[in-house]
């Protein structure tokens, strides 16, 4: 499943979404909370002063005593009077108003022009239109129980919101002649002064406020990532993506690939250090190169010095080991005839170790021609379809009497026919030298296994031991020429290291493949397979 992964400037741009966009919003509400805060404060200010105001005018009218107001003028209209103090002159007579009647008219007239409006409240009233509502109450209760000097509210009356604000009303001594009926005393609360402003112009502003602080702050916000993002790009992604593309053109092999950063700051730094860099290595290649092709000749010269030497070691050992069968051949002659003449039993075992090594020498000879010719390919092949399951069979009787004085059997369990193109005397050659290796490595009275499969296009011989093994890791170097290792219980190589090497060459000119299997300490087991049909070979 691929993994999801993101870009550096993508990466860059949602580090900048997650700082400035709560950063700002959390701004922009702080500031719209902050306003909305500033005009409830600006309401209940304007509520303070206008009570202010209108208490002020109360007191100003205790203190007159009241004032005398033409009983037939307008401003006289629609104001209860419960005290019958008119003054009578020669322009006509006037009705005395009291702090009360005053607050009553100036509210009626600030409600025709919807300013706002005021009424006394009180629990206990003369008046029966300024009895407290439940507000009122609950703010005159508070005010005598707690010493609260204002309490207000938002109510919302149909439609439109409005600000009651209440603050208490004391007991002037001009007022005690109207009031002492009830025994009170100056300096206590009688009532409280109710103002209720209407808000919908204030409500109505706040929210366009708000509008206007979310489209400016949604406008800034915008702004302020789109140029982020921009100055991103062009000051950080651009020079990476630039790095990038030279590295990339490098990997390729084009170390003239440059990049040009004029940021003057750390990526111009790093930009003039990746052009240096690939200046250093272009210099360095081409002086790899020079010393590359230098070599190459001097190589090249040095391989065929090596091949004509080779050749001629190659010559030399094949000739010699022609020349050395000559005089091996008279000696083998003379010992035999030793071993017929010869009575006396101390010369026959001389001649017994003379006869041995003679033997090991003419063996080491014939391996050393035969490689020599396979080698220098001088060797004459010939490949006529043989019965390999009768060849096999055949190279067992031969071979047997070798295993006798260890008590080794070798078992072989003859197959039907199995017609292979092959070179009978060099496929022999490949069976002697691998069961006489068998016998030679396997513990006394134990078992040599020799089968063959056949298959369509082939066929696969294996021989099977019981000795020490082979370590696994002279598995493939077994084969290389005058390659040995420890054979034996006590540790020491033994042969010259050709068989195997002779065995191998002589497969691969069969179009075949020779290899071994070994458990250490238990057993070894080589493998050659020939294909039946001879394809043409490379000696």
């Amino acid at each position: 499943m691929k993994k999801f992964s993101l870009s550096l400037q993508w990466k860059f741009f949602l580090c900048i979404v997650l700082i400035v966009v709560p950063t700002l919003s959390v701004i922009f509400t702080w500031t719209g909370i902050r306003n909305e805060r500033q005009a409830v404060e600006q309401v209940v200010n304007r509520a303070r002063v206008l009570a202010r105001q209108i208490i002020l005018t109360r007191q100003w009218v205790t203190d007159c005593g009241g004032v005398m107001v033409a009983g037939e003028s307008k401003g006289a209209k629609d104001v209860v009077s419960f005290l019958d103090d008119k003054l009578v002159t020669s322009r006509g007579w006037y009705q005395r108003f009291t702090p009360s009647m005053v607050t009553k008219k100036l509210s009626q007239y600030s409600l025709r022009q919807d300013l706002y409006r005021f009424r006394l409240a009180s629990l206990n009233p003369l008046n029966p239109d300024n009895q407290a509502n439940d507000f009122e109450k609950e703010a005159l209760n508070k005010f005598r129980a707690k010493g609260l000097t204002e309490l207000y509210r938002f109510d919302n009356h149909g439609e439109n919101r409005h600000f009651h604000y209440v603050a208490p009303l004391y007991l002037e001594k001009g007022c005690i002649k109207c009031h002492n009926s009830k025994g009170e005393v100056p300096n206590i609360i009688r009532g409280g002064l109710s103002v209720i402003l209407p808000i919908d112009e204030m409500t109505s502003a706040v929210k366009k406020n708000h509008m206007k602080l979310a489209v400016s702050g949604t406008v800034l916000i915008f702004l302020s990532l789109l140029t982020l993002f921009v100055l991103t790009r062009r000051f950080v992604v651009k020079p990476l993506k630039d790095m990038e593309r030279m590295t990339s053109e490098i990997g390729k092999g084009n170390l003239d690939a440059r990049v040009n950063i004029r940021t003057r700051d750390e990526f111009q730094n790093l930009g003039e250090a990746f052009n240096t860099m690939a200046q250093n290595l272009a210099e360095a290649r081409e002086s790899l190169e020079t010393k590359v092709s230098q070599a190459t000749c001097e190589l090249s010269e040095a391989n065929r010095e090596l091949k004509t030497l080779d050749k001629l070691k190659s010559d030399f050992l094949a000739n010699m080991s022609h020349e050395l069968r000559s005089p091996l051949t008279v000696l083998r002659g003379g010992v035999d005839y030793l071993s017929r003449t010869l009575k006396i039993e101390d010369n026959r075992n001389y001649l017994k170790i003379i006869d041995k090594n003679l033997n090991r020498l003419i063996h080491l000879v014939s391996d050393l021609f035969d490689f020599t010719k396979i080698e220098a390919k001088k060797i004459e092949w010939s490949f006529e379809s043989e019965n390999l399951a009768v060849l096999i069979e055949e190279v067992i009787e031969i071979i047997s009497p070798l295993s006798l004085d260890k008590k080794i059997t070798i078992n072989y369990e003859k197959p039907v026919d199995i017609l292979v193109q092959i070179d009978v005397e060099r496929i022999e050659q490949v069976l002697v030298n691998l069961i006489e290796n068998a016998i030679k490595f396997s513990d006394p009275e134990t078992e040599i296994l020799v089968r063959i499969k056949d298959d369509p296009q082939s066929a696969t011989v294996s021989v099977k031991d019981h000795g020490i093994g082979i370590p696994e890791g002279n598995l493939q170097t077994i084969f290389d020429k005058f390659s040995t290792v420890p054979s034996g219980r006590d540790g020491n190589p033994e042969g010259t290291g050709l068989g195997l090497a002779i065995c191998k060459a002589i497969i691969e000119a069969h179009n075949g493949r020779i290899w071994a299997e070994s458990v250490k300490g238990v057993s070894s087991t080589f493998y050659f397979t020939l294909p039946k049909q001879r394809r043409q070979h490379n000696l």
